[in-house]
This record gives C-alpha cells, structure tokens and sequence, in this order.
C-alpha cells in the first residue's frame, strides 16, 4: 500500500461477497483433489514423497507426473516449483492472486478490485488570535506577532486537510475595540491558503491586520463570545475546539462581554456543549496567569503536570510546541465510509498492510468499531493514538476478506 492510503475495499460490489468463499476454480480442485487423493500420496505444499502426488499449495490441487521433491509443491499449472510460491493465481488462496514475474501470492482477487476512498472526519479548529498592539513586544528573539504567525502558518502547512480551519482576531479592525464584529473565517474545508495568505501579509507593518490598532486593548470576552456564537462549531457530526492565542490580560475599559469572568461562563457552557477551548498564553510581563489557568481548567484542556493551565509560549519553539500537542490532541480518529456495509460483521480493518486484522472492540477502549447511525469508523485506546502521532499511515478497511487492500 501507499503511504497514508485509506481504502474501503468492497462496498461497491457487495453483491459480489459471495466471490470471496469457494470459486468454481476451488471446487474444481476439490473435486480432482477427492478424485485423486485414493491413487496418490497427499502433498500439501509441504513436499511429497513416492506415487503421484497430489498437491494443494495454498488451497488448490494438481498432479504431477513424476513426483514432486521435498521442498516443492505442484502447481495448478501441472509443475512443480518451490513452496511459498506460484505460478498461476491457482496456486494462491482466497482473495489472493499470483504476481507471476516475483512468483508471489499478493492480495487480491474480487475482495480486491474494488477500492473506494474513506475520508477522517475533520474536526472544528477556530484560531482566535490576539491582535493587540502588545503583540509586537519581542519573544526569543521575534516579535510575539512573527512567532505567532510563524507557528500558525506551519500547522496549517503540516495538518493541511485534517481540520477545518477557522480564524479571528481580536480587537477586529472595527473603530470600537471593544467589540468584535461577525466571525471573518467560520470553520469550513479547504481555508488554509486563504487564512494563510491573510497571516502571511500581516507580518508586514503596513498590513490592516498588523497588531497596531485602530484600538490597543485586549478584548478576550468579546471574542470569547464571538467563538461562542458561532453555529458551525456546533456540528454534532465531528470534533469541534477553539484556540486562544493571547500575550495579555482582558483590558480594564473593555467588559462588552463581562470581561474575564464573562470568558470564563462561556468557555464553561462551550465545554458542557462539547466545544473544548485550548488557551495558549506569551510567558512575560502583562499576562494574566490566573485568568488563563481558569480559562484552561474551564476549556477542559488543561496541560498537565506543568506550572500552568494553559500552554506557556515562552517563545517560537514553545509555541511549535503547545500547537503540535494541541494538534496531536484533537486529530481525528473516524473515518467516513464511503458506501454503508450491508453486513458490518464482515467489516476487517488492517494497519500499514500487516495481513493480522485489528480486533473490533465495542467496548471502546481499543482497537476499532463502526457506528451504522453515521456509516463511520473510529479507533480508539492505543490505535488512536498511533493514528493521531502519525505512526500509522496506512489504514485499509475491507468487506468481505481478510486480507488488507492491494495497490
């Protein structure tokens, strides 16, 4: 299989199980294997000795004439060559055919013809990202608005198509600093160039969105509550988390949205409705380090055994950091089927193309299950997490067979 290749094999031709248990070509074998085994000395690719042997290689039968050598078996084909290989898809079992020029039994036959593509259910990421005039205040070496913009450019480049990206920033470039208006960037497919051109450009003084104002305040509340009063973070149908970035402490002269203690009453009704909220915070002077601890404990995201709630981003390397942990934290462990299985039993899922299937586990706690109400996958425990830190980048989710998809 390809590197990061996710196949659902079979669902278009479910009609067509029934090719996976004993062809014509099998009974066939079976019947010459019955007729002969009272003449001959039985060979099941373990090497035969005296008479005519009969031999099934991996599931199939012919005579050869003169016996077949230790070490050897006979072919569909009438000859005979070395066990462990083939020489016709004969030679082969179930939903496997023969690579003649390698003499190889490879995955295959009519479990394997038909390939249609799963996708992960991309979970809801909403960036909000402070703006204000204190962000241009240095961080190792950079501005903490060139590390920030940095950082977020390079997840959006590494996790490109795993997440529907959202964007704002607060204050917006509306003369009232207090206030946000409507969401510029909702969650949607397919934003990542968009938001990234947008971030890109504001490394440049002269940009709107450089943090210069119009109005130099901190204004979390109202951008709390702008995340809180979007609907498309509310799909029930996939993950959904918001992220805020800031390097300061709600400014007194704004309370639009109750100030920290209004943050902290909708980052705790977000939680109750399933939307966790990362809090990232610029270590130095100006932040508020009790504000953010409740707003992490309260996003239901907090980092443990650290200092701190809330992800510390002393500087660019931290911040790669907190956002690669916060990545690897909310990936997707569902896959959406293309096709809905008539059969889910017949459902086997492979990783990385090792031909021992991955055990369904009800009970979530590892392995995998499928939810027939949404035609999904989803891995759990152990699995999951090598899926989410990248160790696994070759899922195959196959009807029918048990075997994992060929190329």
């Amino acid at each position: 299989m390809r590197a990061a290749s996710f196949g659902f094999v079979g669902l278009a031709a479910l009609s067509l199980a029934a090719a996976c248990g004993s062809s014509a070509r099998e009974r066939g074998a079976q019947q010459q294997l019955t007729t002969n085994a009272s003449a001959s000395s039985a060979s099941t690719g373990m090497g035969g000795a005296g008479g005519a042997a009969v031999s099934v290689g991996t599931g199939f039968g012919e005579v050869c004439n003169p016996t077949c050598k230790p070490g050897e078996f006979c072919s569909i084909t009438g000859t005979c060559i070395p066990e462990g290989t083939c020489a016709d898809d004969a030679d082969c079992g179930d939903s496997l055919l023969c690579d003649v020029p390698n003499a190889t039994c490879v995955p295959g036959g009519a479990c394997g013809k038909f390939e249609v593509k799963i996708q992960p259910v991309q979970p809801n990421l909403l960036i909000v990202l402070d703006r204000s005039c204190s962000m241009q205040s240095p961080a190792g070496g950079s501005s903490r608005w060139t590390v920030a913009v940095s950082a977020l450019l390079n997840l959006m480049t590494i996790h490109k198509g795993k997440f529907r990206f959202g964007f704002t920033a607060f204050p917006d470039l509306d003369q009232d600093g207090c206030t946000q208006t409507p969401l510029p960037f909702p969650p949607a497919p397919d934003q990542e160039n968009t938001i990234g051109g947008l971030l890109f450009n504001s490394l440049n003084f002269i940009d709107p969105v450089f943090p210069k104002g119009p109005a130099c305040v901190t204004n979390i509340d109202t951008a709390v509550l702008q995340a809180k009063n979007e609907p498309k973070l509310y799909d029930p149908d996939r993950d959904n988390y918001v992220m805020l970035v800031t390097d300061g402490a709600q400014s007194p002269v704004c309370n639009a949205a109750g100030g920290d203690t209004g943050s902290l009453q909708m980052i705790t009704e977000m939680l109750a409705a399933k939307i966790k909220t990362f809090v990232i915070g610029f270590g130095g002077q100006g932040i508020d380090i009790d504000a953010l601890n409740s707003f992490a404990n309260a996003g239901g995201t907090p980092v443990m055994n650290a200092p701190v709630s809330f992800y510390d981003a002393a500087d660019g390397a931290a911040l790669d950091k907190a956002l690669a942990s916060i990545a690897s934290l909310t990936l997707s462990c569902t896959f959406s089927l293309a096709s809905a299985p008539e059969d889910p039993n017949k459902l086997s899922v492979f990783l990385q193309n090792d031909p021992t299937a991955i055990p369904r586990d009800p009970n979530h706690l590892t392995g995998w299950d499928y939810d027939a109400s949404t035609n999904e996958v989803t891995f759990y425990g152990p699995t999951c997490d090598l899926i989410k830190g990248g160790t696994i980048t070759d899922i195959d989710i196959v009807y029918g067979c048990d075997v994992p998809t060929p190329d």
